[in-house]
């Protein structure tokens, strides 16, 4: 309902901005017939691509009518004037160098691109189906709807009309002269004002080497940590600086006005079955039955020691006070439920929980090989070493970290190595003594019944009444000599992996411990053990520690993306330019509109999370779209008046095109106002939003100042 909203305040707010701009229904007639006969067609293609209607792709429609506007105004603006269809391939530049843009998003991780997936065809279909509307539905209506160059026939009104637009030409080439004369030292403030990342240089590298001595004495003494670096880091940082150590990287939590979910889990010590789980959580099931005021509750049996139950509740009943009620009488209930542990939590007050496991310890060493049962000798080599070190007390060996520790305990045969070798046994020597007395199935021949092949297995009578303590004093014969189990090793019982976990073709296994004393010298021991042992370890076998993430943060925002998506503009443009220089005048643009960015989550102390990542690319994609339509006007002008010198080119191009570009670039910042309207700041829509109204306010500024003096040529020689 909400995205539904958005999309029809978009369109009113978008139609309504170009009446009062234009005052011509005409012409808010033939930008409502283009938007309505785009999204007909589009429509056919969401079938073709099996794409389905959900809150993304109601999402990227809502988003790509500002994108389809645009195309359809600035063929419209130029048919009006020259008819004839000459900005069809600026248009289309433009349009591939948005979808150039948006379709990085199919090279983000899986989790991202399954998220936007959609989000991002639907935009990439309309924007393809405005491309023909634009060149083939636009001129049709211009022609039928009998639009004007010119809007209104009072002749005062066009005088006054046009001494407003001489008197500004002539302030604008004032400002265009007064940049070019002093066109290094804007760059310059323009760098500065995006920023340079001195902030992030560090104190000190490590290696050796006399540019390596060299930066360590230079930025690691203490004249430029105490005194110069203040100043450098403010001065040079610009806005780079400010977003990325003052902007927190993160994801909203949209409390405000999410369906308020109570959360009951249950856990089983091992040994347990799932007919035992699942007799303890329909005792719960059965008593919140007897609540009318929830709507529903959703149990999941993961396993047969964990189950967790999800309860939501009616319409009426979701901001009073019976969800706390039934939290605290669920508690009561699970305290007289035996058996199992309970934790009860949500509704963003204090949770409960009974469960007495201890944690499995925050040091965490990850082992990883190709054979399992080298793996694991050497996995409880480490874990003895560092049981020498007295502040270590239990190391667990499991096949996953985990916050807690397992119970699941094995008995472990474990050999005097030294005794062995001694004797000149072996270890397969021994299992086959072993076997015959403790052993089941085994094979001693075959027999033929009725012409077929049978069989001979034999079982052990003491196999039944298996026995730790006979196994260790019976009596085996190895090679003549005749000897106990206890004489060369001993059966332990530990804690051990319940599963073998396998990624990327080798074996894991997780040690976690805890150190009693500061973390400071417990990194130092643990590091000294991991590199001892990673010495003695034989090749394809590794050993390091696994760094426990504290606080999550979002991963999503690869910004190497980016030099992708500067690539894809910089050859469509050298295609449409026939230019190498150009292109870069346009690539310029898009940092620039970053500093927008920057400036809109710094002042506004707003959370960065995917949504302004996709921000800096959807910028990326549609900021160049103005400075192509200005020079492809002035590649024009350049050839039918090659004459004409460079300077009165470009203004005449941008007294053509201005007027198309502000409509589309305003247009673009009214469509995303329906996603900022509400109370709450939601995640991804609302970072989207300001961050790329942000930056299209100051391309605007970036296109009216930067663009001609990274365009017009110094020579200032009319080109041949």
């Amino acid at each position: 309902d909400k995205i539904y909203f958005r999309t029809g305040l978009t369109v009113l707010i978008l139609l309504l901005f170009v009446g009062l701009v234009t005052l011509n229904f005409r012409y808010v007639l033939m930008i409502t017939i283009g938007l309505t006969i785009n999204l007909a067609v589009a429509a056919v293609f969401y079938y073709l691509a099996h794409i389905e209607i959900q809150l993304y792709t109601l999402a990227g429609i809502t988003i790509s009518l500002n994108l389809v506007i645009d195309n359809l105004i600035v063929m419209a603006d130029h048919y009006t004037r020259r008819r004839n269809l000459r900005a069809f391939t600026a248009i289309l530049a433009a349009t591939i160098t948005t979808i150039g843009a948006l379709s990085v998003v199919y090279f983000m991780d899986e989790k991202t691109r399954l998220s936007l997936e959609d989000f991002v065809t639907v935009v990439i279909i309309n924007l393809s189906v405005s491309l023909a509307v634009a060149l083939l539905l636009v001129p049709a209506l211009v022609e039928r709807l009998g639009l004007q160059r010119v809007n209104g026939k009072n002749v005062k009104f066009r005088s006054l009309r046009h001494r407003v637009s001489l008197s500004l030409s002539r302030l604008y080439a004032s400002i265009v002269r007064f940049m070019l004369r002093f066109r290094v030292a804007m760059i310059v403030i323009v760098i500065l004002s995006f920023g340079l990342p001195v902030f992030m240089l560090p104190d000190k590298i490590e290696g050796e080497g006399y540019w390596t001595e060299k930066y360590n004495s230079i930025f690691g003494s203490p004249t430029y940590r105490e005194k110069i670096r203040p100043v450098t880091d403010i001065a040079l940082g610009g806005t780079l600086r400010l977003f990325v150590e003052k902007v927190y990287n993160g994801s909203y939590w949209d409390r405000d006005n999410s369906e308020p979910v109570l959360h009951i889990n249950a856990t089983l010590p091992n040994g347990a079955t799932l007919r035992q789980m699942d007799a303890l959580v329909r005792q719960m099931e059965a008593y919140l039955c007897g609540f009318k005021e929830i709507r529903q509750f959703q149990t999941s049996v993961s396993s047969a020691r964990r189950a967790s139950i999800s309860v939501m509740f009616n319409e009426g009943h979701q901001h009073d006070g019976f969800p706390y009620r039934l939290k605290g009488e669920v508690i009561s209930k699970a305290l007289t439920l035996g058996g199992g542990s309970w934790s009860v939590y949500g509704l963003e007050d204090q949770g409960f929980s009974n469960d007495v496991r201890e944690t499995a310890g925050s040091y965490r060493v990850k082992m990883t090989g190709y054979n399992y049962d080298e793996l694991s000798d050497w996995a409880y080599r480490m874990r003895d070493t560092l049981l020498t070190h007295r502040r270590i007390k239990e190391v667990a060996v499991a096949s996953e970290f985990s916050n807690w520790k397992d119970d699941y305990t094995e008995f472990h045969l474990v050999f005097d190595r030294d005794r062995m070798a001694k004797y000149g046994i072996t270890a397969t020597q021994l299992f086959s003594a072993i076997k015959p007395t403790f052993g089941r199935e085994i094979n001693c021949g075959q027999i033929v019944v009725d012409r077929t092949s049978q069989r001979i297995n034999l079982y052990s009578i003491q196999s039944d009444a298996y026995d730790i303590f006979t196994l260790i004093r019976q009596p085996f014969t190895v090679r003549g000599r005749t000897f106990k189990l206890s004489d060369i090793g001993s059966i332990e019982k530990r804690q051990a992996p319940q599963d073998i976990v396998k990624k990327n073709q080798e074996y894991v296994m997780c040690l976690q411990y805890e150190y009693i004393g500061s973390n400071m010298q417990g990194d130092k021991v643990l590091d000294r053990d991991l590199e001892i042992i990673n010495v003695l370890m034989p090749v394809g076998y590794k050993a390091e520690r696994e760094q426990r993430q504290w606080k999550t943060k979002d991963e999503s925002g690869n910004y190497l993306l980016l030099l992708l998506v500067m690539g894809i503009i910089f050859f469509t443009t050298s295609i449409l330019f026939n230019s190498l220089r150009q292109p870069f005048a346009i690539i310029f643009i898009i940092p620039v509109s970053f500093i927008g960015v920057f400036a809109s989550f710094y002042l506004f102390k707003l959370n960065f999370d995917q949504g302004g990542f996709a921000s800096f690319i959807l910028l990326a994609g549609i900021t160049v779209n103005a400075a192509i339509y200005i020079l492809n006007e002035y590649n024009s002008l350049q050839a039918g008046y090659p004459q004409m010198a460079p300077l009165k080119t470009y203004l005449r191009a941008f007294r053509v095109k201005i007027v198309p570009i502000l409509l589309t670039v305003m247009s673009t910042i009214l469509g995303f106002i329906p996603f900022i309207i509400g109370e709450s700041k939601e995640s991804f829509w609302f970072p989207l939003a300001i961050g790329t109204m942000g930056g299209l306010a100051v391309s605007i500024l970036a296109i009216l100042l930067i663009l001609p003096i990274l365009v017009i040529r110094r020579d200032m020689r009319p080109r041949n």
